[in-house]
């Protein structure tokens, strides 16, 4: 049995059951290996660009003598799956604008599925705006801590009528909906951690007795906004 880490263990409880789940960017194959071990999912396709650690997935998948139920395939994003192929798409271990850029140039075959379950480490605020402008609606959400830094995992699916998507603020844009409902004490770290940073760099340009030029004015402003997001999701918490 697959012990996965801690990041990889949210992603799993996420999962649905499933008929086919596709693993974008497998790695090892772990996830997709513990997905199929406990019967999560019937089938599925574990896909990476680089032909490396697909070798290394297709090792421990035949280790685990489950090669019958899984299929490998070297792929940039999502470009080798077709549409309605897999229920449950994962696409994890990537930066927020790298996955965003996997959803939009496959739209057809990342709506196809019933859940997306995506693990951005960075970008978040644009990620959940393109995808929420896309028609995808966020229903569960989780936080997780890995050397040190604190990222999202998100689950969402497709929805076609426009009458029941959601409309996110610019707090639950960077923070995340239902990680604000749920208020998981990573959330209150990542609020401490951030309100930290972005007050330091604030007073350290504030203190500038020279000329601000117009890039540390907006940095300033930037960061002021940053500023007020925390503090919105605060008096919600």
């Amino acid at each position: 049995m697959i012990k996965l880490s801690p990041r990889l263990q949210i992603v799993y409880d996420m999962v649905p059951r499933c008929g086919t789940v596709a693993d974008v960017g497998c790695d090892h194959g772990y996830l997709t290996i513990s997905l199929l071990e406990n019967g999560v999912a019937d089938s599925a396709i574990a896909m990476d660009i680089n032909a490396g650690p697909l070798k290394k997935a297709q090792e421990n998948i035949t280790a685990a003598g489950l090669s019958s139920r899984a299929s490998l395939r070297i792929s940039n994003g999502l470009q080798k799956l077709e549409e309605n192929e897999a229920d449950v798409i994962c696409i994890c271990g990537m930066g927020g604008t790298l996955i965003g850029k996997i959803i939009v140039a496959e739209e057809r075959v990342a709506k196809s599925a019933e859940t997306l379950i995506i693990e951005p480490q960075s970008d978040y605020y644009s990620l959940r705006k393109t995808l929420m402008e896309m028609g995808f609606v966020i229903i569960d959400e989780d936080l997780t801590c890995e050397e040190n830094k604190i990222y999202p995992i998100i689950k969402l699916y497709y929805e076609p009528d426009e009458g029941k998507r959601t409309h996110l603020s610019e707090a639950e844009l960077e923070y995340g909906p239902v990680i604000i409902k749920k208020v998981p004490k990573l959330l209150v770290k990542l609020l401490d951690k951030n309100e930290k940073e972005y007050s330091s760099i604030l007073e350290s340009l504030e203190a500038k007795k020279t000329g601000k030029s117009d890039a540390i004015l907006s940095r300033m402003q930037q960061l002021r906004h940053e500023l007020d997001l925390i503090a919105q999701v605060r008096n919600t918490i």
